[in-house]
């Protein structure tokens, strides 16, 4: 189940670079918009499939996901509130810095 999962993800890894240039906020650059698709996404997946795993150990439900119905339904819901998070996330604008730029200030000695 987890090479299953891994595979998935670099799929969808591969995926959202062109993904992210699409739907990324236009003040975004699109590194950086990548970058923060990736995370969210990766970071809530893991965390998801971590929680729900655990669920299903505790449960002593772990050989229901030998049906192909329930594992597709397992990875749908890891993957699909992931998903749902990171693009909010990439839609949203770029924060403004606090402070004002000082590149073109020098340094007192």
């Amino acid at each position: 189940m987890s090479f299953i999962a891994v595979s998935l993800w670099g799929a969808f890894m591969m995926a959202a670079i062109f993904y992210t240039q699409e739907a990324r906020h236009p003040e975004t650059r699109a590194l950086v918009a990548y970058l923060i698709f990736v995370t969210v996404f990766t970071a809530t997946a893991f965390v998801a499939f971590s929680l729900l795993t655990l669920l299903l150990q505790t449960l002593d439900l772990t050989e229901s996901l030998e049906h192909p119905v329930a594992a597709i339904g397992f990875l749908a819901a890891v993957f699909l509130p992931a998903f749902f998070l990171a693009r909010w996330q990439l839609r949203k604008p770029p924060r403004r810095s606090a402070f004002p730029d000082q590149s073109g200030v020098r340094k007192q000695s």
